[in-house]
């Protein structure tokens, strides 16, 4: 691992140089606009990805794919007066925020469980596991990389489920691991920088299951031509979960 990361750094420090020398590449970031000849690699102490941040903004291929996805949606409802009036995002990067809040969206709220990043920066603090919202409170839920993080996986995801208006999308994603047969709750590690009380494999939106919603699995590969994945620099096996509740207009 070390000498992975050691090869990913030493790629991270030539970009500048090389956007210097051959200016005009062909990546380009669809949150800030960026455009460059590649995305930076991802170093951590026990994970290495490759060309997934853009230089820009900070975003990751995930972020970007999923800001695909809310333009779509968004697109669909333009001049029909039906698009979301109030979102909430836990963990709701900042990117993501800005974007909401200048493409259709009137109020956009930031929560977390803890003030320790700044990048996520909340407006207030709360607990996925006891949310503090009413019944039908927002028309839009995001939850990025949460759920892997809360042992109580049912409560979060039913919490989820309530607090969302009738017709309103939760819009989800977490960490996959096409390896794994099943998910599995896992006994949570104190020494990794981000430890995970699960590992989710191809199974996960069973788990996201219920009565009140309609689940769809949104996957990189099927939403995006080969050349727009590359042009944006997102993963074939990135993915999210949207799940529409049920009642209200679609």
């Amino acid at each position: 691992m070390a000498v992975q990361v050691l090869f990913g750094a030493i790629g991270n420090g030539f970009l500048p140089l090389a956007e210097r020398v051959m200016p005009g590449g062909s990546r380009q970031c669809p949150v800030c606009g960026w455009r460059g000849r590649a995305f930076r690699n991802f170093l951590s102490a026990d994970e290495v990805i490759s060309g997934c941040i853009c230089p820009g903004c900070g975003s990751f291929d995930r972020h970007r794919q999923l800001v695909l996805g809310v333009r779509s949606e968004l697109a669909k409802s333009k001049g029909s007066g039906s698009g979301p009036r109030v979102v909430l995002g836990y963990s709701l990067s900042t990117a993501l925020r800005f974007l909401l809040e200048h493409e259709g969206v009137a109020r956009c709220y930031r929560t977390d469980a803890a003030l320790g990043d700044d990048r996520f920066a909340p407006d207030f603090l709360s607990d996925l596991r006891r949310s503090p919202f009413g019944e039908g409170t927002f028309d839009w839920v995001f939850c990025s990389h949460v759920l892997e993080h809360i042992g109580e996986l049912d409560i979060c995801v039913n919490e989820i489920l309530r607090m969302l208006k009738p017709g309103g999308l939760a819009w989800i994603q977490v960490p996959f691991e096409g390896g794994l047969a099943h998910s599995r709750r896992i006994r949570v590690d104190p020494h990794r920088a981000h430890a995970h009380a699960w590992q989710f494999a191809p199974d996960f939106g069973s788990l996201l299951e219920r009565d009140g919603w309609q689940v769809t699995e949104v996957v990189a590969v099927e939403m995006l031509l080969a050349t727009e994945r590359r042009l944006y620099g997102i993963d074939p096996q990135e993915r999210f979960w949207l799940a529409r509740k049920n009642g209200g207009s679609k």
